[in-house]
């Protein structure tokens, strides 16, 4: 994730320590000691440097913290969103003998680095441990590494008041003589978490920094933008602003060019009063400065007293959103309901107000709460594609697909065509063959990256062709999976690449061994669109596979009764149509006839064993009898009884669908009554 501002990362670090601390040089001075000591004793048995499962071994002799520091690295290697395994894995680091200063051994710095560096990558918003890596950096190299990390912290979550503050903190700690640097990092600060509705803590630090130095007419301009923001507490700054005004001459707090401006004011406004401008100016100049400062201070107060007003306003205006946020800070627990409706709330009531940087900075802090769903990253993205800008747009993305699980891969898809439409084909292409690396034949993916492959180079269909059968027979692909790439590969094959016979051979490889409606309603829409003397006996061989597959005895129904019509419709021999029609009608009607009668007759040998319910009710009872008595039962009707429908071929291909969106998780859903349309994409 990038900073709210961009900044050369290295030369504001080099601006604020010009030469690593000495304990950076004592590390060297170790690591270079200890590789002279490993030359020279090369041949000495050594300790594992590693743990079983391949871990980097920990400093100590504790079977017990070795043992669990192995068992934690296996389980963040397996599953690095295991956030508690995290945490307990550094602080099994910070158990490690000698500690982490200067004279703590080189692996225990290595090993408590990698950690921290591998967790942030996966969890680079949990602002907390940026600070507690930049303590411990500060142990092993000084102020330079601190700041290192610190910098780094404020890229990955720039919108973080607490690390802003603690970096400042740091900085005005450590360099407090280098003004300059110091000043540039609080304006840093300032644009990226200004405009938070709780930035009150960041502000008042900024404010005591001038007021520290004295430097009482760039506080008087600071706290005169911070009136004018609408956020908790702006009454407070008010008057802090109020009381400084009334406390030092004007002159003191107001650069030349504000006293000029406002002593033009009052001139100009006592001169419009009288009607006689020049002995209205005349009278200005010679008033003493007392009076003529308490005038200007009046004009001010009066100004802003206005801005206060606006600022009161705008801030009620958010109160009630701001008072619904429960979580300001992002966990990985799921957000409750009633937050995520806020949210959405806020940001239309945002983006209703209109104002470009207040809009974005709320986007940047729910993006913090709600890192991990989905909606909002694509709700910021339509935003910033709302403002062309194509640049914020692929920023944003690129934060996105840091955030979201390798499993869900919608996002990373998402940026692939915002590369792309910046022209950066390398770019969209790694994309697509990260997702694949981590999800193999995820079929999205395998359909968009070999469509991007055939508008990259419409006339060479080559690399089109190759993701399509990079994707065949890989052993971490299920069946189910492996059915529709087959079937879309020969779909590209057919329609895109117009190899009529490359796409035969390529559905033949499916015969026998798919068991896919999706499958066999493409293989029979392919072959029902391919002329010649043999349509029929082609066309009939798919249907007579799909009736004779593994398919669900509905779904080979369907095919049964679209079969029965092509005969109609396209067979030469009226035979074959009244063989086909008693072979799949005929017997269906006798079974279900047949158990129909079984159903009656087991229905009376009941009644004829046992006593009749309706005699003993009215032994017992004074009332009627239960109406209806003597009538023999009727047994429930077998919904399949009833006749098959007589459709035509093609209302029954209507149901042979895509799978659905979330295929191939779910299954494919039914969509009778809607136009097959074989051109369309099948997501």
């Amino acid at each position: 994730m990038e900073g709210a501002e961009p900044v050369n990362q290295d030369s504001h670090i080099t601006h604020l320590e010009q030469q690593p601390d000495q304990g950076q040089d004592h590390q060297q001075q170790q690591q270079q000691a200890q590789d002279v000591d490993t030359d020279e004793g090369a041949d000495v048995s050594k300790p594992p440097s590693t743990t079983p499962s391949g871990a980097p071994m920990p400093t100590t002799t504790d079977p017990a913290l070795i043992e669990a520091w192995d068992h934690c690295w296996g389980v963040v290697k397996e599953t690095p969103t295991e956030f508690d395994t995290w945490e307990e894995l550094m602080r099994l680091a910070d158990r490690q003998d000698g500690g982490f200063g200067p004279e703590a051994p080189p692996a225990n710095i290595s090993n408590i680095r990698t950690i921290y560096d591998a967790f942030l990558k996966q969890f680079p918003l949990c602002f907390g441990y940026w600070k507690k890596y930049s303590d411990l950096e500060y142990l092993a190299r000084g102020t330079y590494g601190a700041i290192e990390i610190f910098d780094r912290g404020v890229k990955s979550i720039p919108n973080s008041v607490d690390l802003w503050v603690q970096y400042c903190s740091f900085v005005m700690e450590q360099k407090p003589d280098d003004q300059d640097a110091i000043e540039q990092l609080f304006e840093r600060g300032a644009k990226a978490v200004g405009l938070d509705f709780m930035p009150h803590v960041f502000w008042d630090k900024f404010v005591s920094f001038f007021e520290e130095k004295g430097e009482f007419s760039k506080m008087a301009k600071l706290l005169e933008r911070i009136i004018a923001i609408p956020m908790h507490q702006y009454a407070r700054f008010y008057q802090q602003y109020a009381q400084l005004m009334a406390s030092k001459p004007l002159k003191e707090l107001l650069s030349e060019e504000q006293y000029d401006k406002y002593k033009k004011q009052l001139t100009t406004t006592e001169a419009a009063a009288d009607g006689e401008s020049q002995d209205a100016a005349a009278a200005a100049e010679d008033k003493p400065q007392e009076q003529l400062e308490s005038e200007m201070l009046q004009l001010i107060m009066e100004s802003s007293a206005q801005t206060h007003a606006r600022t009161a306003e705008e801030t009620n205006k958010r109160w009630p959103f701001e008072a619904e946020i429960k979580r300001p800070y992002f966990h990985v627990k799921p957000m409750d309901l009633p937050q995520l409706a806020n949210w959405r709330r806020y940001l239309d009531f945002e983006e209703a107000e209109g104002d470009v940087e207040r809009i974005r900075v709320l986007y940047e802090r729910c993006l913090v709460t709600c890192a991990l769903y989905e909606e909002f990253w694509l709700r910021y993205g339509t935003w910033a594609r709302s403002q062309n800008n194509l640049d914020n747009l692929k920023e944003i993305y690129s934060r996105a697909v840091l955030q979201m699980p390798p499993s869900n891969p919608s996002l990373r898809l998402t940026l692939a065509l915002v590369f792309e439409e910046q022209g950066q084909v390398e770019d969209a292409r790694r994309q697509y063959q990260a997702i694949l690396e981590q999800l193999p034949g995820h079929i999205e993916t395998v359909v968009r990256y070999a469509n991007f492959e055939r508008r990259t180079s419409p006339d060479d269909l080559e690399a089109a062709e190759f993701v399509y059968q990079s994707q065949l027979g890989l052993e971490a692909v299920d069946e189910i999976t492996q059915t529709s790439i087959v079937t879309l590969y020969a779909k590209f094959l057919w329609q895109v690449k117009k190899d009529v016979e490359a796409a035969r051979i390529v559905f033949k490889t499916g015969e026998g061994k798919f068991d896919s409606r999706f499958f066999f309603s493409t293989y029979l829409k392919f072959e029902m669109d391919q002329p010649g003397d043999d349509y029929e006996k082609r066309v009939s061989k798919v249907f007579e596979q799909a009736r004779y597959s593994g398919l669900p005895e509905a779904v080979k129904a369907d095919f049964d009764q679209s079969y029965l019509d092509f005969v109609m419709e396209f067979g030469s021999s009226a035979s074959r149509y009244s063989q086909l029609e008693a072979d799949i009608k005929a017997p269906s009607v006798y079974v279900l006839e047949s158990k129909k009668r079984a159903a009656a007759e087991e229905t009376e040998d009941r009644a004829r064993k046992q006593p009749r319910q309706e005699d003993v009710t009215m032994t017992s009872s004074t009332g009627a009898g239960t109406a209806g008595e003597g009538q023999p039962a009727i047994p429930a009707q077998d919904p399949a009884s009833a006749p098959y429908p007589q459709q035509h071929w093609g209302a029954q291909a209507a149901s042979y669908a895509y799978p659905s969106t979330t295929y191939p998780y779910a299954p494919a859903p039914a969509q009778a009554g809607t136009q097959w349309d074989y051109s369309a994409a099948p997501y």
